[in-house]
């Protein structure tokens, strides 16, 4: 039990405190399952939001929060090639859940990978800037990004142009084009990698991101998973065939519980020590594997 965030018939999620509740939860015994079930918070949804983030650019987002009354820490979340912000509700939802306002933001999904970089950083400077267009208790100091595949790519991307976040989490991102590797080099946050099964599926380029990104990392296996369990079911898949029939519920599942671990770390201390912590007791126990940790290069 969370001490000082009980829920009971005198007190509804709606006035429980999320930043309590982070902090609470790094201090505890590292059990990766605690994060299966969403979180106690209720959570409100805007689809479909638009912004502009320069003269002749609108982004459409999908925007969800959780109900809580203080602060909360901001997720801005990339898709991959040949997705769309869809491929991301459920994880949004999971995590708004426990506590924060989660963007999932619609980008051409092919061959502007480059520019996706570029948006997400105007994105992201401009909710920094404004924090008040997603609520009164948007936490402009406390933005994560998070990025599937080429989504991966966008995400470092915008970190290494200077976008103003406290660390990424990558689901098993690849690399779009050489220039990410500079933007490697140039992000210095900490970095939470989510990987599929190398035996399955390889995302191209996924090995340069552990060898190159300058600030403190994690990476870590899904066993058994595929690349679009890191996201959810794909989204054109189901719209052709009714289902996606590669991936797995168990193991998106799985991501979204390693996803949500990974974000209240980075929120709550700015490092990946609670991570580090979480992930080496799921790998003990053989939930996850190939576990590397490195600090700053």
């Amino acid at each position: 039990m969370l001490a000082g965030c009980v829920i009971g018939p005198e007190r509804r999620p709606e006035v429980m405190k999320a930043e309590q509740l982070q902090n609470n939860i790094i201090v505890l015994e590292p059990n990766l399952s605690r994060f299966e079930t969403a979180g106690p918070f209720n959570v409100s949804s805007r689809p479909d939001r638009e912004f502009n983030i320069d003269l002749d650019q609108t982004l459409v987002v999908d925007h969800f929060a959780a109900k809580s009354v203080d602060l909360l820490p901001i997720v801005i979340m990339s898709h991959g090639n040949f997705s769309n912000k869809g491929a991301h509700r459920r994880q949004a939802k999971h995590l708004a859940s426990w506590g924060f306002h989660v963007v999932t933001v619609e980008s051409p999904n092919r061959d502007q990978w480059l520019e996706n970089g570029t948006r997400l950083r105007k994105f992201v400077e401009m909710v920094h800037q404004w924090p008040r267009i997603l609520g009164n208790n948007a936490d402009r100091n406390r933005i994560i990004v998070v990025g599937h595949s080429f989504g991966g790519s966008a995400a470092i991307l915008a970190i290494g142009s200077g976008a103003p976040v406290i660390g990424a989490v990558l689901l098993d991102p690849a690399v779009v084009h050489s220039s990410v590797t500079s933007a490697m080099k140039k992000s210095d946050v900490p970095v939470v990698l989510l990987g599929a099964d190398r035996k399955i599926f390889t995302a191209r380029g996924r090995s340069m991101f552990r060898k190159n990104i300058a600030g403190e990392m994690i990476e870590v296996t899904v066993p058994k998973a595929v690349h679009d369990d890191a996201q959810g079911p794909s989204v054109f898949a189901q719209a052709a065939l009714g289902v996606d029939p590669f991936t797995s519920t168990t193991k998106q599942a799985l991501f979204r519980s390693t996803l949500t671990a990974a974000v209240i770390g980075i929120a709550a201390s700015g490092t990946l020590d609670f991570s580090a912590k979480i992930f080496e007791r799921a790998a003990k126990d053989g939930v996850l594997k190939d576990l590397t940790y490195r600090d700053k290069i």
